[in-house]
Protein backbone atom coordinates (compact mmCIF):
# COMPACT_ATOMS: atom_id res chain seq x y z
CA UNK A 1 0.00 0.00 0.00
CA UNK A 2 1.44 3.35 -1.04
CA UNK A 3 1.19 6.54 0.95
CA UNK A 4 -1.37 8.85 -0.56
CA UNK A 5 0.17 12.25 -1.38
CA UNK A 6 -0.89 14.80 1.20
CA UNK A 7 -2.35 12.09 3.41
CA UNK A 8 -2.33 13.14 7.07
CA UNK A 9 0.12 11.16 9.20
CA UNK A 10 -1.22 9.03 12.02
CA UNK A 11 0.56 10.07 15.20
CA UNK A 12 1.74 7.76 17.98
CA UNK A 13 3.37 8.70 21.27
CA UNK A 14 5.46 6.26 23.27
CA UNK A 15 5.82 7.64 26.78
CA UNK A 16 8.85 6.13 28.51
CA UNK A 17 12.28 5.52 27.01
CA UNK A 18 13.22 2.32 28.82
CA UNK A 19 13.83 -0.86 26.86
CA UNK A 20 10.08 -1.54 26.47
CA UNK A 21 9.46 1.92 25.06
CA UNK A 22 12.49 1.68 22.79
CA UNK A 23 11.36 -1.71 21.48
CA UNK A 24 7.87 -0.35 20.86
CA UNK A 25 9.09 2.73 18.99
CA UNK A 26 11.53 0.69 16.89
CA UNK A 27 8.86 -1.88 16.01
CA UNK A 28 6.42 0.83 14.92
CA UNK A 29 9.10 2.49 12.82
CA UNK A 30 10.05 -0.73 11.04
CA UNK A 31 6.42 -1.82 10.54
CA UNK A 32 5.58 1.59 9.06
CA UNK A 33 8.47 1.23 6.61
CA UNK A 34 7.48 -2.30 5.66
CA UNK A 35 3.84 -1.34 5.06
CA UNK A 36 4.65 2.10 3.63
CA UNK A 37 2.46 3.77 6.24
CA UNK A 38 2.50 7.49 6.94
CA UNK A 39 3.12 7.63 10.69
CA UNK A 40 4.75 10.10 13.05
CA UNK A 41 6.22 8.58 16.21
CA UNK A 42 7.23 10.51 19.32
CA UNK A 43 9.35 8.83 22.01
CA UNK A 44 9.03 10.88 25.21
CA UNK A 45 11.38 10.38 28.16
CA UNK A 46 11.47 12.45 31.35
CA UNK A 47 15.21 11.80 31.92
CA UNK A 48 17.94 13.20 29.72
CA UNK A 49 18.96 9.70 28.69
CA UNK A 50 17.22 6.62 27.32
CA UNK A 51 17.39 3.11 28.72
CA UNK A 52 15.55 3.26 32.03
CA UNK A 53 17.14 0.76 34.41
CA UNK A 54 19.65 -0.27 31.76
CA UNK A 55 22.62 1.93 32.61
CA UNK A 56 26.23 1.12 31.74
CA UNK A 57 29.17 3.33 32.64
CA UNK A 58 32.65 3.07 31.17
CA UNK A 59 35.10 4.27 33.85
CA UNK A 60 38.89 3.87 33.75
CA UNK A 61 38.72 0.61 31.81
CA UNK A 62 35.77 -0.79 33.79
CA UNK A 63 32.39 -1.65 32.31
CA UNK A 64 29.98 -1.07 35.17
CA UNK A 65 26.28 -1.99 35.07
CA UNK A 66 24.05 0.08 37.30
CA UNK A 67 20.97 -2.03 36.62
CA UNK A 68 20.64 -5.47 34.99
CA UNK A 69 23.88 -7.04 33.77
CA UNK A 70 22.56 -9.84 31.55
CA UNK A 71 19.51 -11.54 30.08
CA UNK A 72 18.30 -15.10 29.56
CA UNK A 73 19.27 -16.72 26.27
CA UNK A 74 16.27 -19.08 26.50
CA UNK A 75 13.94 -16.11 26.08
CA UNK A 76 14.97 -15.15 22.55
CA UNK A 77 13.60 -11.62 22.14
CA UNK A 78 16.63 -9.71 23.46
CA UNK A 79 19.22 -11.64 21.45
CA UNK A 80 17.02 -11.42 18.36
CA UNK A 81 16.68 -7.66 18.67
CA UNK A 82 20.43 -7.33 19.24
CA UNK A 83 21.02 -9.24 16.02
CA UNK A 84 18.48 -7.17 14.10
CA UNK A 85 20.16 -3.88 15.00
CA UNK A 86 23.66 -5.13 14.23
CA UNK A 87 24.96 -6.32 17.60
CA UNK A 88 25.04 -10.07 17.03
CA UNK A 89 28.84 -10.22 17.10
CA UNK A 90 28.92 -8.28 20.38
CA UNK A 91 26.88 -10.84 22.31
CA UNK A 92 28.93 -12.56 25.00
CA UNK A 93 28.16 -15.37 27.41
CA UNK A 94 29.22 -16.03 30.97
CA UNK A 95 32.51 -17.77 31.75
CA UNK A 96 30.82 -21.08 32.53
CA UNK A 97 34.10 -22.88 33.24
CA UNK A 98 34.29 -20.65 36.34
CA UNK A 99 30.63 -21.01 37.19
CA UNK A 100 30.13 -21.50 40.91
CA UNK A 101 27.47 -19.88 43.08
CA UNK A 102 27.71 -19.70 46.86
CA UNK A 103 25.01 -19.39 49.51
CA UNK A 104 25.73 -17.78 52.86
CA UNK A 105 24.97 -20.31 55.59
CA UNK A 106 25.68 -19.41 59.22
CA UNK A 107 27.98 -16.62 58.10
CA UNK A 108 30.05 -18.76 55.70
CA UNK A 109 30.06 -19.10 51.92
CA UNK A 110 28.87 -22.61 51.05
CA UNK A 111 28.84 -23.75 47.38
CA UNK A 112 25.46 -24.44 45.87
CA UNK A 113 25.61 -28.16 45.02
CA UNK A 114 26.43 -29.00 41.41
CA UNK A 115 23.34 -30.05 39.52
CA UNK A 116 20.89 -27.76 41.32
CA UNK A 117 18.85 -26.23 38.49
CA UNK A 118 17.04 -23.14 39.79
CA UNK A 119 15.85 -24.79 43.01
CA UNK A 120 15.75 -28.45 41.99
CA UNK A 121 18.54 -31.01 42.68
CA UNK A 122 19.27 -33.14 39.62
CA UNK A 123 22.51 -34.88 40.72
CA UNK A 124 22.45 -37.15 43.76
CA UNK A 125 26.04 -37.24 45.04
CA UNK A 126 26.88 -33.49 45.00
CA UNK A 127 23.57 -32.79 46.71
CA UNK A 128 23.96 -35.61 49.25
CA UNK A 129 27.49 -34.46 50.20
CA UNK A 130 26.69 -30.76 50.40
CA UNK A 131 26.78 -29.15 53.87
CA UNK A 132 24.26 -26.53 52.79
CA UNK A 133 21.14 -28.57 53.59
CA UNK A 134 20.73 -30.72 56.72
CA UNK A 135 20.08 -34.46 56.47
CA UNK A 136 16.42 -33.94 57.38
CA UNK A 137 16.19 -31.14 54.85
CA UNK A 138 17.61 -33.39 52.12
CA UNK A 139 15.13 -36.14 52.97
CA UNK A 140 12.29 -33.63 52.82
CA UNK A 141 13.43 -32.37 49.43
CA UNK A 142 13.55 -35.96 48.18
CA UNK A 143 9.90 -36.38 49.13
CA UNK A 144 9.11 -34.20 46.13
CA UNK A 145 9.07 -37.51 44.25
CA UNK A 146 6.08 -38.61 46.36
CA UNK A 147 4.13 -35.38 46.93
CA UNK A 148 1.05 -35.40 44.65
CA UNK A 149 0.90 -32.61 42.06
CA UNK A 150 -1.33 -29.59 42.57
CA UNK A 151 -4.73 -29.89 40.94
CA UNK A 152 -6.37 -26.86 39.41
CA UNK A 153 -5.22 -23.53 38.04
CA UNK A 154 -5.19 -21.32 41.15
CA UNK A 155 -2.17 -19.17 41.82
CA UNK A 156 -0.08 -19.54 44.98
CA UNK A 157 2.96 -17.87 46.48
CA UNK A 158 6.48 -19.09 45.79
CA UNK A 159 6.80 -19.69 49.54
CA UNK A 160 3.75 -21.95 49.71
CA UNK A 161 4.78 -23.81 46.56
CA UNK A 162 8.36 -24.56 47.63
CA UNK A 163 7.35 -25.57 51.15
CA UNK A 164 4.72 -27.92 49.72
CA UNK A 165 7.06 -29.60 47.28
CA UNK A 166 10.55 -29.34 48.81
CA UNK A 167 10.14 -28.21 52.42
CA UNK A 168 10.95 -25.22 54.60
CA UNK A 169 14.74 -25.56 54.52
CA UNK A 170 14.83 -25.61 50.72
CA UNK A 171 12.78 -22.43 50.71
CA UNK A 172 14.99 -20.60 53.20
CA UNK A 173 18.41 -21.67 51.92
CA UNK A 174 17.91 -22.10 48.17
CA UNK A 175 14.65 -20.80 46.74
CA UNK A 176 14.31 -17.54 48.63
CA UNK A 177 17.84 -16.17 48.02
CA UNK A 178 18.08 -17.42 44.42
CA UNK A 179 14.60 -16.51 43.20
CA UNK A 180 14.31 -13.22 45.07
CA UNK A 181 17.58 -12.23 43.45
CA UNK A 182 15.78 -12.36 40.11
CA UNK A 183 12.53 -10.65 41.10
CA UNK A 184 13.56 -8.78 44.29
CA UNK A 185 10.41 -10.12 45.97
CA UNK A 186 9.15 -11.59 49.22
CA UNK A 187 8.48 -15.29 48.47
CA UNK A 188 5.46 -15.22 50.79
CA UNK A 189 3.80 -12.71 48.45
CA UNK A 190 5.45 -13.52 45.11
CA UNK A 191 3.14 -15.08 42.53
CA UNK A 192 4.17 -18.50 41.25
CA UNK A 193 2.22 -18.23 37.99
CA UNK A 194 3.45 -14.72 37.19
CA UNK A 195 7.15 -15.36 37.90
CA UNK A 196 7.91 -19.10 37.62
CA UNK A 197 5.02 -20.82 35.81
CA UNK A 198 7.55 -23.42 34.68
CA UNK A 199 7.50 -24.93 38.18
CA UNK A 200 3.76 -25.51 38.03
CA UNK A 201 4.14 -27.03 34.55
CA UNK A 202 6.90 -29.38 35.75
CA UNK A 203 4.78 -30.48 38.69
CA UNK A 204 1.65 -31.13 36.68
CA UNK A 205 3.30 -32.64 33.59
CA UNK A 206 5.77 -34.92 35.38
CA UNK A 207 4.35 -35.45 38.86
CA UNK A 208 7.33 -33.85 40.61
CA UNK A 209 9.90 -31.12 40.13
CA UNK A 210 12.84 -33.51 40.32
CA UNK A 211 11.47 -35.90 37.69
CA UNK A 212 10.47 -33.04 35.43
CA UNK A 213 13.84 -31.30 35.66
CA UNK A 214 15.72 -34.56 35.04
CA UNK A 215 13.71 -35.19 31.88
CA UNK A 216 14.26 -31.65 30.65
CA UNK A 217 17.97 -31.96 31.35
CA UNK A 218 18.17 -35.13 29.26
CA UNK A 219 16.33 -33.47 26.39
CA UNK A 220 18.63 -30.45 26.56
CA UNK A 221 21.71 -32.70 26.52
CA UNK A 222 20.54 -34.27 23.25
CA UNK A 223 20.29 -30.89 21.57
CA UNK A 224 23.71 -29.97 20.26
CA UNK A 225 24.34 -26.22 20.03
CA UNK A 226 24.44 -24.99 16.45
CA UNK A 227 27.88 -23.63 15.63
CA UNK A 228 28.04 -20.02 14.53
CA UNK A 229 24.93 -19.01 16.45
CA UNK A 230 26.81 -17.12 19.14
CA UNK A 231 27.35 -17.89 22.83
CA UNK A 232 25.40 -20.81 24.30
CA UNK A 233 25.55 -20.00 28.01
CA UNK A 234 22.34 -19.54 29.98
CA UNK A 235 22.94 -15.80 30.42
CA UNK A 236 24.09 -13.32 27.79
CA UNK A 237 25.30 -9.75 27.77
CA UNK A 238 27.05 -7.38 25.36
CA UNK A 239 30.77 -6.76 25.10
CA UNK A 240 30.39 -3.08 25.92
CA UNK A 241 27.60 -3.54 28.45
CA UNK A 242 23.85 -3.57 28.01
CA UNK A 243 23.70 0.14 27.19
CA UNK A 244 25.15 -0.88 23.83
CA UNK A 245 21.66 -2.06 22.91
CA UNK A 246 20.11 1.19 24.11
CA UNK A 247 22.60 3.31 22.18
CA UNK A 248 22.21 1.24 19.03
CA UNK A 249 18.42 1.45 19.23
CA UNK A 250 18.63 5.21 19.67
CA UNK A 251 20.83 5.44 16.57
CA UNK A 252 18.39 3.20 14.67
CA UNK A 253 15.35 5.38 15.44
CA UNK A 254 15.89 7.58 12.38
CA UNK A 255 12.18 8.17 11.80
CA UNK A 256 11.23 8.68 15.47
CA UNK A 257 11.17 12.09 17.13
CA UNK A 258 13.07 11.74 20.42
CA UNK A 259 11.94 14.06 23.20
CA UNK A 260 14.30 13.47 26.13
CA UNK A 261 14.18 15.57 29.28
CA UNK A 262 10.45 16.08 28.71
CA UNK A 263 8.14 15.11 31.56
CA UNK A 264 4.52 14.42 30.66
CA UNK A 265 2.51 16.68 32.95
CA UNK A 266 -0.95 15.74 31.70
CA UNK A 267 -2.60 13.22 29.40
CA UNK A 268 -6.08 14.11 28.17
CA UNK A 269 -8.48 12.09 26.11
CA UNK A 270 -9.91 14.06 23.21
CA UNK A 271 -13.68 14.44 22.82
CA UNK A 272 -13.81 12.45 19.58
CA UNK A 273 -10.65 10.42 19.25
CA UNK A 274 -7.00 10.52 20.27
CA UNK A 275 -5.13 12.20 23.09
CA UNK A 276 -3.49 15.50 24.00
CA UNK A 277 -0.14 15.30 25.81
CA UNK A 278 1.12 18.25 27.84
CA UNK A 279 4.89 18.37 28.35
CA UNK A 280 7.17 20.22 30.77
CA UNK A 281 9.20 21.96 28.07
CA UNK A 282 7.46 21.44 24.73
CA UNK A 283 4.28 22.44 23.01
CA UNK A 284 1.37 19.99 23.58
CA UNK A 285 1.15 17.02 21.25
CA UNK A 286 -2.05 15.68 19.75
CA UNK A 287 -1.78 12.02 18.85
CA UNK A 288 -4.01 9.15 17.72
CA UNK A 289 -2.54 6.52 20.06
CA UNK A 290 -0.44 6.37 23.21
CA UNK A 291 1.76 3.61 24.62
CA UNK A 292 2.54 4.09 28.30
CA UNK A 293 5.90 2.37 28.88
CA UNK A 294 6.37 3.77 32.38
CA UNK A 295 5.98 2.39 35.92
CA UNK A 296 2.41 1.46 36.85
CA UNK A 297 2.16 4.19 39.50
CA UNK A 298 3.18 6.85 36.96
CA UNK A 299 0.75 5.47 34.38
CA UNK A 300 -1.97 5.59 37.05
CA UNK A 301 -1.45 9.32 37.55
CA UNK A 302 -1.69 10.04 33.82
CA UNK A 303 -4.93 8.12 33.14
CA UNK A 304 -6.79 9.01 36.35
CA UNK A 305 -8.74 11.91 34.81
CA UNK A 306 -10.39 9.79 32.11
CA UNK A 307 -9.95 6.20 33.36
CA UNK A 308 -10.26 6.23 37.18
CA UNK A 309 -10.88 2.47 37.41
CA UNK A 310 -7.72 1.65 35.45
CA UNK A 311 -5.81 4.13 37.61
CA UNK A 312 -7.03 2.41 40.77
CA UNK A 313 -6.04 -1.03 39.48
CA UNK A 314 -2.59 0.21 38.44
CA UNK A 315 -2.00 1.49 41.97
CA UNK A 316 -2.34 -2.08 43.25
CA UNK A 317 0.98 -3.02 41.61
CA UNK A 318 3.52 -2.43 44.38
CA UNK A 319 7.13 -1.34 43.89
CA UNK A 320 10.22 -1.58 46.09
CA UNK A 321 13.52 0.30 46.10
CA UNK A 322 16.98 -1.21 45.63
CA UNK A 323 20.55 -0.08 45.01
CA UNK A 324 23.66 -1.63 43.49
CA UNK A 325 27.19 -0.83 44.65
CA UNK A 326 30.11 -1.72 42.39
CA UNK A 327 33.62 -1.87 43.87
CA UNK A 328 36.95 -2.48 42.13
CA UNK A 329 40.06 -3.91 43.81
CA UNK A 330 43.63 -4.60 42.80
CA UNK A 331 44.21 -8.33 42.64
CA UNK A 332 47.47 -7.81 44.48
CA UNK A 333 45.51 -6.42 47.47
CA UNK A 334 43.30 -9.51 47.78
CA UNK A 335 44.79 -11.92 50.34
CA UNK A 336 42.24 -14.72 49.89
CA UNK A 337 41.71 -15.38 46.16
CA UNK A 338 38.21 -16.43 45.12
CA UNK A 339 36.54 -17.73 41.99
CA UNK A 340 32.94 -18.09 40.91
CA UNK A 341 30.00 -15.92 39.95
CA UNK A 342 29.28 -14.67 43.46
CA UNK A 343 26.99 -15.42 46.38
CA UNK A 344 23.40 -14.96 47.56
CA UNK A 345 22.24 -14.44 51.13
CA UNK A 346 19.09 -15.92 52.71
CA UNK A 347 17.08 -13.33 54.63
CA UNK A 348 17.36 -15.42 57.80
CA UNK A 349 21.10 -14.61 57.84
CA UNK A 350 20.11 -11.01 58.61
CA UNK A 351 22.90 -9.37 56.62
CA UNK A 352 22.87 -5.82 55.26
CA UNK A 353 23.44 -6.92 51.66
CA UNK A 354 21.37 -9.49 49.78
CA UNK A 355 23.88 -10.72 47.21
CA UNK A 356 27.24 -10.07 45.57
CA UNK A 357 28.20 -10.71 41.93
CA UNK A 358 31.87 -11.23 41.09
CA UNK A 359 31.35 -9.32 37.89
CA UNK A 360 34.75 -9.59 36.20
CA UNK A 361 34.84 -13.35 36.81
CA UNK A 362 31.31 -13.86 35.52
CA UNK A 363 31.95 -11.89 32.31
CA UNK A 364 35.00 -10.90 30.30
CA UNK A 365 35.56 -7.27 29.23
CA UNK A 366 34.52 -5.87 32.60
CA UNK A 367 37.76 -4.81 34.33
CA UNK A 368 41.47 -4.27 33.65
CA UNK A 369 43.48 -7.49 33.89
CA UNK A 370 45.18 -6.67 37.20
CA UNK A 371 41.92 -5.79 38.99
CA UNK A 372 38.63 -7.37 39.94
CA UNK A 373 35.13 -5.86 39.88
CA UNK A 374 32.40 -6.82 42.35
CA UNK A 375 28.78 -5.71 42.61
CA UNK A 376 26.66 -5.82 45.77
CA UNK A 377 22.92 -5.40 46.23
CA UNK A 378 21.00 -3.69 49.02
CA UNK A 379 17.36 -2.83 49.67
CA UNK A 380 14.33 -4.76 48.53
CA UNK A 381 11.40 -6.03 50.62
CA UNK A 382 11.87 -5.21 54.28
CA UNK A 383 15.18 -3.42 53.69
CA UNK A 384 14.25 -0.41 51.60
CA UNK A 385 15.65 2.00 54.17
CA UNK A 386 19.15 0.93 53.09
CA UNK A 387 18.65 2.76 49.80
CA UNK A 388 18.39 6.07 51.70
CA UNK A 389 21.88 5.79 53.23
CA UNK A 390 24.47 8.32 52.12
CA UNK A 391 27.12 7.16 49.65
CA UNK A 392 29.76 6.94 52.39
CA UNK A 393 27.42 5.01 54.70
CA UNK A 394 26.43 2.58 51.95
CA UNK A 395 30.02 1.87 50.93
CA UNK A 396 30.97 1.37 54.58
CA UNK A 397 28.12 -1.15 55.05
CA UNK A 398 29.14 -3.07 51.95
CA UNK A 399 32.81 -3.14 52.88
CA UNK A 400 31.93 -4.40 56.37
CA UNK A 401 29.88 -7.23 54.88
CA UNK A 402 32.57 -8.19 52.35
CA UNK A 403 35.13 -8.33 55.12
CA UNK A 404 32.88 -10.54 57.27
CA UNK A 405 31.87 -12.89 54.46
CA UNK A 406 34.91 -12.93 52.17
CA UNK A 407 37.74 -11.69 54.35
CA UNK A 408 38.10 -8.80 51.90
CA UNK A 409 39.43 -5.81 53.81
CA UNK A 410 41.39 -4.03 51.07
CA UNK A 411 40.64 -0.46 50.12
CA UNK A 412 38.60 -0.32 46.88
CA UNK A 413 40.17 1.70 44.09
CA UNK A 414 36.78 2.61 42.62
CA UNK A 415 33.17 2.64 43.84
CA UNK A 416 29.92 3.39 42.04
CA UNK A 417 26.42 3.52 43.55
CA UNK A 418 23.15 3.35 41.63
CA UNK A 419 19.85 3.86 43.43
CA UNK A 420 16.58 2.56 41.98
CA UNK A 421 13.80 4.09 44.06
CA UNK A 422 10.41 2.40 43.69
CA UNK A 423 11.62 0.88 40.43
CA UNK A 424 11.11 -2.85 41.04
CA UNK A 425 7.51 -4.05 40.47
CA UNK A 426 6.19 -6.75 42.78
CA UNK A 427 4.25 -9.61 41.20
CA UNK A 428 2.01 -10.55 44.10
CA UNK A 429 -0.25 -13.62 44.10
CA UNK A 430 -2.98 -13.24 41.43
CA UNK A 431 -0.86 -10.65 39.61
CA UNK A 432 -1.80 -12.06 36.20
CA UNK A 433 -5.50 -11.77 37.05
CA UNK A 434 -4.98 -8.11 37.94
CA UNK A 435 -3.07 -7.50 34.69
CA UNK A 436 -5.83 -9.12 32.62
CA UNK A 437 -8.39 -6.87 34.28
CA UNK A 438 -6.31 -3.79 33.51
CA UNK A 439 -5.74 -4.75 29.88
CA UNK A 440 -9.44 -5.61 29.40
CA UNK A 441 -10.40 -2.18 30.71
CA UNK A 442 -7.88 -0.51 28.38
CA UNK A 443 -9.76 -2.01 25.42
CA UNK A 444 -12.62 0.33 26.30
CA UNK A 445 -10.33 3.30 25.56
CA UNK A 446 -9.28 3.07 21.88
CA UNK A 447 -5.67 4.01 21.31
CA UNK A 448 -4.44 3.48 24.88
CA UNK A 449 -1.86 0.77 25.53
CA UNK A 450 0.30 -0.25 28.51
CA UNK A 451 3.63 -2.03 28.42
CA UNK A 452 6.73 -2.59 30.53
CA UNK A 453 8.07 -4.53 33.48
CA UNK A 454 4.97 -4.00 35.62
CA UNK A 455 2.85 -6.49 33.71
CA UNK A 456 4.08 -9.72 32.15
CA UNK A 457 7.77 -10.11 32.95
CA UNK A 458 10.57 -8.03 34.45
CA UNK A 459 13.55 -9.36 32.49
CA UNK A 460 14.97 -7.58 29.45
CA UNK A 461 13.65 -10.17 26.95
CA UNK A 462 10.16 -9.97 28.49
CA UNK A 463 10.19 -6.17 28.38
CA UNK A 464 11.29 -6.18 24.74
CA UNK A 465 8.56 -8.68 23.83
CA UNK A 466 5.92 -6.63 25.63
CA UNK A 467 7.03 -3.46 23.86
CA UNK A 468 6.85 -5.23 20.51
CA UNK A 469 3.39 -6.60 21.30
CA UNK A 470 2.13 -3.14 22.26
CA UNK A 471 3.49 -1.78 18.98
CA UNK A 472 1.70 -4.50 17.02
CA UNK A 473 -1.57 -3.65 18.76
CA UNK A 474 -1.10 0.02 17.91
CA UNK A 475 -0.42 -0.76 14.26
CA UNK A 476 -3.55 -2.89 14.12
CA UNK A 477 -5.59 -0.11 15.71
CA UNK A 478 -4.21 2.52 13.36
CA UNK A 479 -4.89 0.34 10.31
CA UNK A 480 -8.54 0.15 11.36
CA UNK A 481 -8.60 3.89 12.03
CA UNK A 482 -7.13 4.61 8.61
CA UNK A 483 -9.71 2.41 6.91
CA UNK A 484 -12.51 4.24 8.73
CA UNK A 485 -11.10 7.62 7.68
CA UNK A 486 -11.00 6.57 4.03
CA UNK A 487 -14.60 5.41 4.22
Amino acid sequence: MNIVEGEQALKIAVIGGGISGLAAAYTIQEASKAKNLNTTVFLIEAENRLGGKILTEQVDGYTIEGGPDCFLRQKPWAAQLAGTIGLKNDLIGTNDEKRKVYVVNKGRLVPLPDGVMLIVPTRIMPFALSPLISILGKIRMGLDLLVPPFKGECDESIGDFVRRRLGKEALEKIAEPLLSGIHVSDPEKQSLLATFPRFRALEQNHGSLIQGMLKERKLAAKKKPVSGNGPTSLFLSLRGGLSQMVNQLETSLQDVQLLCGQKVTRLERQAQTGFCISLSGHTPLEVDAVILAIPAHDASGLVRSFAPQIAAELQKIRYVSTATISLAYRKSDIRRPFSGFGFVIPSKEKRDISACTWTSIKFNHRAPEDTILLRCFVGGPGKEEMVSLSDDEMVAVVRRELKALMGLDAEPILTRIYRWEKANPQYDVEHLTLVRQIFDQCQEIPGLYLTGSAYEGVGIPDCIRQGQQAAEKVMGFLSETKAEIRL
